[in-house]
């Protein structure tokens, strides 16, 4: 009988780890595993799968010739003019398992595809990390880094005369410049893809008329920096990033001046770092945020004074930088000690000791951000403001919304507000009911 059991569970496992037969039949695309599509010459090949099962590479081969390549997602047609007439398929799934990765697609109607819409174009460009592609004008386009989070991506082109062209980009971002002729070249961002195997960029020519030239021309003074370099930004101001937090989306952002640091605040993509000089705001505007594989860096835009809106831009010099396990002292003499920030970087477990009472603990976040602690005839209340989970140092900033004094509670107010003694009156009537009760029944007895 354990022979038996040991043949069957043997044959069980080859059948798991062989892809079926029926792949071409059922529409399942295993990764690496050539599929004959019904009816025609060509082959359907799934790639690769991105890391978080969202996305697959899928090429269609004819004769070894690779006729289609493209990076596609649950949803998007698979659309190709071959011999016979259009082919149409659709992505139904993609599925990124502890053993299996596939892909699972079905044919589909051609006439419920809108091609105006249609994502993909036969000419467009897929380019791996350190790939580079010659255009027609002499210009080279190369994909320099991929973000490990796989939604951006490091772009940079190289020709004569092109100047610095080096931009931190998303899915949808347009890369856009002149050639010798004074032309404009235009080219979007279809696809950012971190596979199991390959990490991808797809882009492709579009038509000027879609860009938007005033964001283009919003980011020609644009830099990057690696975490920890410095940049002089004019009027003896030097900005410094000096960590990029673990969820890409915030940088800890330093503003000195003669080697004295004089702002330190943890900053969002679109936020500005700001200082005054000779009388005047000046800004700087973190664009982009990038963890990549092989270097974290932040892209800045400068922000002209004339654009500056300072009624939009929060006031963080009375801000309270607030470390992770250091405790701070706040208004009133109490302390504030940061516990824990989650792993989501949304919320954080403070806990809160006031002089001669006893400690309390609170969980807050950007949704409710504010807490509130009394100590003697006053209340004082904050506003967490950002928080910021790194790999080496983790930390929230705070701001100070307020005080106000405590009410004593009127006298009239004291039946209602006491509800302990209600409660032992309460408590006590029924008490004294069950002795009552009690002591009925010993009277029968006796």
């Amino acid at each position: 009988m354990k022979e038996i059991l040991k043949i069957t569970f043997a044959a069980t496992l080859i059948l798991i780890a062989i892809p079926a037969a029926s792949a071409a039949s059922n529409g399942t695309l295993f990764v690496g595993t050539p599929v004959e599509l019904n009816a025609t010459d060509l082959t359907a090949i799934c790639r690769d799968i991105s890391r978080d099962g969202n996305a697959a590479w899928i090429e269609l081969e004819k004769d070894n010739d690779i006729q289609y390549s493209h990076i596609l997602k649950q949803g998007d047609p698979i659309v190709y003019e071959s011999d016979s007439g259009l082919l149409t398929y659709q992505i139904d799934a993609t599925f990124h398992g502890t053993q299996t990765n596939m892909a699972k697609i079905s044919q589909i109607d051609p006439a419920g595809i809108d091609m105006g819409a249609l994502r993909t174009r036969p000419d467009s460009i897929l380019l791996g990390i350190g790939e580079r592609r010659n255009m027609s004008d002499g210009t080279e386009i190369v994909h320099r880094m991929m973000g490990v989070n796989g939604d951006k991506a490091l772009i940079e082109l190289v020709g004569d005369g092109m100047g610095q062209y080096s931009h931190i980009l998303k899915e949808g971002d347009p890369i856009v410049y002149k050639n010798d002729s004074d032309e404009w070249v235009t080219y979007r961002i279809d696809a950012i893809f971190r596979g199991i195997e390959h990490d991808l960029i797809e882009l492709s020519p579009v038509d000027p008329s879609v860009i938007d030239f005033d964001y283009v021309q919003e980011l020609a003074d644009n830099f990057i920096l690696d975490v920890g370099a410095e940049k002089d930004i004019g009027s003896g101001i030097t900005l410094r990033c000096t960590g990029i937090d673990l969820l890409d989306g915030t940088a800890w952002i330093e503003l000195s001046k003669n080697g004295t640091v004089q702002y330190s605040h943890i900053l969002k993509e679109g936020e500005c770092a700001t200082y005054e000089y000779s009388g005047m705001l000046h800004a700087c505007e973190v664009h982009r945020v990038f963890t990549g594989v092989g270097g974290n860096l932040v892209e800045f835009s400068p922000v002209k004074v004339s654009e500056i809106d300072a009624a939009s831009i929060p006031d963080r010099s009375e801000y309270v930088m607030v470390g992770l396990g250091v405790p701070v002292e706040l208004s009133g003499g109490a302390e504030l000690l940061l516990k824990q920030i989650d792993l989501g970087g949304e919320a954080v477990w403070i806990e809160i000791e006031r002089s001669g009472h006893e400690k309390f603990e609170k969980v807050i976040n950007m949704t409710h951000p504010s807490f509130a602690y009394r100590v003697d005839d006053t209340e004082y209340v904050y506003n967490l403001a950002a928080v910021f989970r790194g790999t080496e140092k983790s930390a929230i900033e705070i701001s100070f919304v307020g005080s106000s004094p405590v009410a004593e509670t009127p006298a009239s107010d004291h039946a209602f507000t006491y509800a302990i003694p209600a409660f032992t009156a309460f408590a006590a009537i029924v008490v004294l009911g069950l002795l009552a009760v009690v002591r009925g029944r010993r009277r029968r007895h006796s």
